[in-house]
């Protein structure tokens, strides 16, 4: 996977930039990139949830690296030390994503690292973290005056959608689609004859219960029986691509504005995210200030 894109005439060695004594070559970039989409498949990360990382990382380039190494660079000037026993119980973390040590070896070896190149990314991570909570987040605060005031003005934002609660019994077709219909068959039959349907769905169900979702959410062959079942009823037999349905109307919400409770969490953090994003950016001004750092055009 290319993770920098370069004009063809770009030369491995060219400089892009200079940390006060540290230059900036292509190559270093171009190899700073390859090592943080390695480190996140070494680490068990789903393929989308790494691409989207690294396209922001491409995004901001070489931006991106000089601020993860002004950010290093505050971290060792306050001397913060990260204990070995951290390092060893997160690479441990990650060591058990893999079947077998050997496996997670030969995963490294894939991605061109080694153990110790692991536990030096892990290191630096850590010390990052440390750092930036000192310096940014542990200063942000969110008062409740700030979060009263944020609902007032943006109340139309937060309205409850329209909700169902649903009971479930879930039959996976998996290993078997004529078996699974037979067994979520019996179970609908026993729903019939009068049965508890959560006692039944406890014995039947190989998924818990559905329970709350917004209308819209719902899947369209959920939506279509749900939309003209009464409260208590019980649908039939609803087939998806990996299994079998029946579905119990426990109860209707219609759509409404939110209160603040219900909201609060969701704005707090909102303004936290707000408030660090801009605190986070004045630190890292203040750092780029004291250090010598030239891009190169």
């Amino acid at each position: 996977m290319v993770l920098l894109a370069r004009p063809v005439w770009a030369l491995d060695d060219a400089l892009l930039a200079v940390v006060n004594d540290e230059a900036i070559t292509v190559k270093d970039l171009q190899g700073y990139l390859n090592g943080m989409y390695s480190q996140l498949r070494i680490e068990g990360r789903p393929e989308q949830e790494a691409r989207e990382i690294m396209k922001e990382y491409e995004t901001k380039g070489i931006d991106q690296l000089i601020e993860d190494k002004l950010v290093l660079y505050a971290a060792d000037q306050a001397g913060i030390q990260i204990r070995p026993k951290v390092i060893d119980d997160r690479v441990d973390e990650i060591k058990k994503k893999y079947p077998s040590y050997q496996d997670f070896l030969d995963a490294l070896k894939h991605e061109g690292l080694t153990v110790s190149d692991v536990r030096k990314k892990i290191e630096n991570q850590f010390k990052g973290q440390v750092i930036i909570n000192t310096e940014v987040r542990s200063k942000i605060n969110v008062n409740p005056q700030e979060v009263t005031a944020y609902f007032d003005a943006h109340s139309d934002e937060f309205t409850l959608k329209p909700r169902v609660y649903l009971e479930s019994i879930f039959v996976k077709s998996t290993f078997g689609r004529e078996a699974a219909n037979k067994k979520i068959s019996e179970a609908l039959g026993k729903i019939r004859s009068g049965d508890d349907f959560k006692t039944v769905a406890a014995t039947f169900s190989e998924l818990p219960s559905v329970g709350e979702m917004a209308e819209e959410a719902l899947l369209p062959a959920f939506k279509e029986k749900v939309d003209n079942m009464s409260v208590g009823g019980v649908s039939d037999i609803i087939e998806v691509p990996d299994g079998f349905y029946i579905l119990r109307l426990e109860g209707r919400a219609p759509g409404a504005k939110a209160t603040l409770m219900e909201v609060k969490d969701r704005i707090y953090q909102r303004l936290f995210e707000e408030k660090f994003k801009n605190r986070f950016q004045e630190w890292i001004s203040k750092l780029r200030k004291k250090a010598y750092v030239e891009v190169k055009s």
